[in-house]
C-alpha cells in the first residue's frame, strides 16, 4: 500500500507527497517572520522541488523515457523514471536538467528584484526563494551519488571505463564524502544535515547495487565479481546447496543429447 498522497498531475505524471515532507513546515517555521509567510516559503520550496524534478522528466521525455510519478519527501523530491538512460549523452542532459530549472528560477526572481520595488515583506520573501533555488541547485551539482552532480560525474566518467566502474567510483567518492560530512555536522551540532548526509550514504549504496544487478551477465550467479561468464559451451548450475558448478550446455542432436563447444 502506498504511504504517499497524490496531489494531481503535472504534464502528465502523476505528483505524491510523502508524509515526511510534512516535517518541512515544523523544521522551517521560523524561517520567515511570520507563522503565515513561513507556510508560504515552505509551499514555494516543495514548488520549486517539483519544477526541479520535471526538469529531469521532461528531458527524459525528450529521450523517449517516460516519469511513473513524482513523489516529494522531507530531503527533495524523486522522479521515477520507467528506465534509466544507457549512454552517457542522455544521462548528462537529464542530470542537468533539474539543477538548470533552479537556476533559472533564481534568475528570474533576481531580474525581478533588481527591476522592480516591492514592499519588505514580498521583497524578503522572494529574496529567500531565490537564495534557496540557489542552493538546491549547486547542492545537487556536488559530485555525491545519487545526487544530480553524482549523476554527471558518472556520465563524464562511463565513456572511458564503463557504467559498473563510472558507478562505484561515484559512488566511492559520494560515501566517502557522505561520512566524512555526516561526522563533521554531528560534531558541530548540525544534525539535520547529518541525518542528509546518511540518506545519501544509504541510497548511493542502492543505486550501486542496482547498477551491479543490471550489468551482471545472464547466467552468472549472483555475488561473482564483476559477472564472470561461463566459458563457451557451458553455463552455470548450482546444487543447490549455494555452490555453484560449470556443467556443458546440452544440445539435441540424433534424438540425444551432446554438449556444444
Amino acid at each position: 500500500m502506498r504511504l504517499s498522497w497524490k496531489l494531481g498531475r503535472v504534464a502528465g505524471i502523476d505528483l505524491f507527497l510523502h508524509p515526511s515532507a510534512l516535517l518541512l513546515f515544523f523544521l522551517l517555521w521560523g524561517a520567515m517572520p511570520s507563522g503565515p509567510e513561513s507556510f508560504v516559503f515552505v509551499v514555494a520550496l516543495l514548488g520549486s522541488v517539483v519544477l526541479h524534478e520535471l526538469g529531469h522528466s521532461l528531458m527524459a521525455r525528450r529521450y523517449g523515457i517516460e516519469t511513473a510519478d513524482i513523489t516529494l519527501y522531507l530531503f527533495g523530491g524523486v522522479a521515477r523514471l520507467q528506465r534509466m538512460p544507457r549512454s552517457a549523452g542522455p544521462e548528462l542532459l537529464i542530470a542537468l536538467a533539474g539543477p538548470a530549472v533552479n537556476f533559472v528560477i533564481a534568475g528570474v526572481l533576481f531580474a525581478m528584484l533588481s527591476l522592480a520595488e516591492f514592499p519588505d515583506a514580498p521583497s524578503i520573501f522572494l529574496a529567500q526563494v531565490m537564495i534557496t533555488n540557489l542552493f538546491l541547485a549547486c547542492f545537487n551539482l556536488l559530485p555525491i551519488f545519487p545526487m544530480d552532480g553524482g549523476r554527471v560525474l558518472r556520465a563524464l566518467l562511463s565513456g572511458w571505463m564503463g557504467r559498473l566502474r563510472a558507478t562505484e567510483v561515484a559512488g566511492m567518492i559520494g560515501r566517502t564524502v557522505a561520512v566524512v560530512g555526516g561526522i563533521a555536522c554531528l560534531l558541530n551540532g548540525m544534525w539535520q544535515l547529518a541525518i542528509l548526509a546518511a540518506f545519501v550514504y544509504v541510497v548511493g549504496g542502492m543505486e550501486l547495487s542496482q547498477v551491479r544487478a543490471e550489468g551482471r551477465t545472464p547466467g552468472v550467479p549472483e555475488g561473482f565479481a564483476e559477472g564472470v561468464a561461463a566459458p563457451v559451451g557451458y553455463r552455470w548450475a548450482t546444487r543447490g546447496d549455494g555452490v555453484w558448478r560449470l556443467v556443458p550446455i546440452m544440445v539435441p542432436v540424433g534424438g540425444r543429447d551432446r554438449s556444444w563447444s
